[in-house]
């Protein structure tokens, strides 16, 4: 009888802990928010308009996901991210995050870009207000997650447009020339962002050399004009060439920081021999 009774408490134990670590009733019950939007203390009868600086939707990671999430800065100097017709699946220690990437599609991205804690999530529906910290760099943090601190997991991900840009036409991030370096070569390299955050490289009007195991690097270097250079700084290969001649684009992973990686190299890596590069200068960022 006692061996019965303390199987009946450990299994009550057992059951508790488990209830604690993945509350299954916040997948069932939504917890909703109506915040209006925050105004400045006005001083003056000529206070402005809040400013969007940027702004981005809604797509869904580990849960569906959607809404508008949009960085403003108000009369007084203060930044907000506001979270308009917001909607996600509720769970545990949800938090939002600020993530220094481009987007976030995976939880990955958000353990290894780095992130910004914004708080706990007021709630998995309706509209919200977060502060965001005096001198935050919105170049640099450009997606906004809805991260599952207990399980480490991203339910969903906005990718932030500075400006609040909604065109569907892609923002050229950076660009430049290619000049020879082992071998004679002309055409232009682009990184563009597209609408839902992707970044791609896009060359045109290319040419170079063929030769066997062409790669195409980014190189974290202002420019390259020889091989040790690109050797001694580190680059990151965006795959193999396509083609050493025409038109061609290649992704570029969310967690690549251009301020770094400012050089595109078209790299020989059967011989480690740099057939030609592309400084890359920026635009707009």
């Amino acid at each position: 009888m006692k061996k019965r009774n303390l199987i009946l408490i450990l299994a009550v134990i057992v059951v508790g802990v488990a209830w604690y670590a993945f509350r299954p009733e916040r997948l069932f019950i939504d917890q909703s928010v109506s915040e209006s939007f925050p105004t400045a203390a006005a001083t003056t009868n000529t206070a402005s308009a809040p400013v969007t600086l940027a702004s981005g939707k809604f797509h869904g990671v580990a849960h569906d996901g959607k809404g508008v999430a949009t960085v403003y800065q108000t009369s007084d100097g203060k930044q907000v991210l506001r979270l308009t017709e917001f909607q996600t699946s509720n769970g545990p220690e949800l938090r939002l995050y600020l993530v220094a990437a481009a987007d976030a599609s995976d939880s990955d991205t958000v353990k290894n870009a780095g992130f910004l804690d914004l708080g706990s999530l007021k709630g998995n529906q309706g509209d919200q207000n977060y502060d965001v910290p005096a001198g935050t760099d919105l170049s640099k943090y450009r997606a906004v997650t809805v991260w599952c601190k207990r399980f480490g997991v991203n339910f969903a991900t906005a990718p932030l447009a500075m400006g609040g840009q909604t065109s569907s036409e892609p923002k050229t991030v950076a660009s430049g020339r290619f000049h020879g370096v082992a071998h004679e070569s002309r055409g232009i390299a682009t990184v563009y962002q597209v609408p839902g955050g992707m970044r791609v490289l896009r060359l045109t009007e290319f040419e170079t050399s063929n030769g066997p195991e062409l790669q195409l690097y980014l190189v974290a270097a202002a420019d390259a004009g020889d091989s040790d250079t690109v050797k001694k700084a580190g680059f990151i290969s965006l795959g193999t060439l396509k083609g050493n001649k025409g038109d061609q684009n290649y992704d570029v992973p969310a967690t690549v920081d251009l301020a770094k990686y400012r050089a595109v190299t078209v790299w020989c890596k059967r011989f480690s021999v740099n057939f030609a590069t592309a400084p890359l200068t920026p635009q707009g960022m």
